[in-house]
């Protein structure tokens, strides 16, 4: 497999033209003067600029409280794309704005409530005492998914506070939300969560099994990475406990992880094959870019289409290259996914 990396990743630099960027003026200029829906294809690309100047024009649209709902989460994905700080002020007064609401309404309509999530997730993205304030306090929120949100954000800023409050939802928690937890407790690192989790480890779900075993494994216990690596030994597809052992190996930066999405993703006629595509990306590991670039010619097109968005979603020169390539595919909702994934990453010929 490291072989397979190492021979990929020469081949790509070796092969890939250099990206030219556009020009940060002219992509304010264009986002400015455009209608909503290009508008919102183009706060990806400022964001992605890294650069101040495109983190003042989204700054200076975002308005939650007249703006387009559409635009507004576009604006807020952006900012936690974008890292930087100063978004973290003006997606507190949107909270604020939108916890005034419920205050009024009673019950927010969907758009806004996803809009909520979403200040959640970018706030994570950003970090500082006013986002893990507002994170904090979210856990007590009555929407379970802004709970949920809350959670996996202090995961992500490792809030060794929050861990006797993830504690007490682990011992309520189900589905979703029990999952966040675990996998907070994990990326936290605190020992304080060891009796939590070697409690939970025992559950007859498998899944449970997996998702706790991978938060003992960040904790240092060689015990749990065993477990996770025994279940990628049984059948790939069954209940998809092989597919989730894989996800958490792969984030733990282990091979067998994506030795197993590899093989999953490659199975003829597999109905987890797309699915195994799409889980590549939501690791967040750029490792998995090298698996993924094998797949792009993948005879399924539901493949080549879940590959294409794990490609955007991970970005970098090697995604990139072969999102090019993927332009002139032969099913027309990958050709698009790839047109649309590299202007999204701010790459053009």
């Amino acid at each position: 497999m490291r072989k397979t990396f190492v021979a990929l990743a020469l081949l790509l630099l070796a092969s890939a033209a250099p990206a030219r960027k556009p020009k940060v003026k002219d992509l304010i200029a264009s986002f400015e003067a455009a209608k909503t829906d290009e508008r919102l294809r183009l706060a990806g690309t400022l964001a992605r600029m890294k650069d101040k100047k495109a983190v003042d024009a989204l700054l200076r649209a975002f308005d939650v409280k007249k703006g387009n709902p559409r635009e507004s989460a576009a604006y807020v994905d952006a900012f936690g794309v974008a890292g930087d700080p100063r978004a973290v002020e003006p997606l507190a007064a949107a909270w604020d704005y939108l916890r005034s609401l419920i205050l009024q309404m009673g019950e927010l309509p969907g758009h806004l409530q996803v809009l909520r999530w979403k200040i959640l997730d970018a706030l994570s993205r950003l970090g500082g005492d006013q986002a893990v304030r507002i994170l904090s306090e979210a856990l007590n929120d009555s929407d379970p998914r802004v709970v949920e949100e809350a959670v996996r954000g202090l995961g992500r800023l490792q809030v060794r506070d929050a861990v006797p409050a993830l504690q007490q939802l682990a011992a309520g928690a189900t589905g979703n939300l029990l999952q966040a937890v675990f996998e907070a407790l994990g990326d936290i690192g605190d020992k304080r969560a060891l009796s939590t989790l070697e409690q939970a480890v025992t559950n007859p779900d498998k899944f449970i099994e997996v998702e706790v075993s991978y938060a003992l494994a960040k904790l240092g216990r060689k015990d749990a990475l065993a477990r996770l690596n025994g279940f990628l030994k049984g059948d790939p597809g069954e209940d998809k406990v092989g597919l989730l052992s894989a996800y958490y190996l792969v984030k733990l930066d282990k091979d067998a992880g994506l030795e197993h999405l590899e093989a999953m993703m490659k199975k003829p006629d597999s109905p987890l094959a797309p699915l195994a595509a799409e889980t590549l990306g939501k690791t967040e590991n750029p490792r998995a870019v090298l698996v993924l670039v094998e797949a792009f010619k993948a005879p399924d097109p539901a493949v080549r289409l879940a590959v294409t968005r794990s490609l955007v979603r991970l970005g970098g020169p090697r995604a990139a290259s072969a999102l090019k390539k993927l332009r002139g595919d032969s099913n027309p909702g990958v050709r698009s996914a790839a047109i649309n994934g590299l202007a999204d990453l701010g790459e053009i010929d």
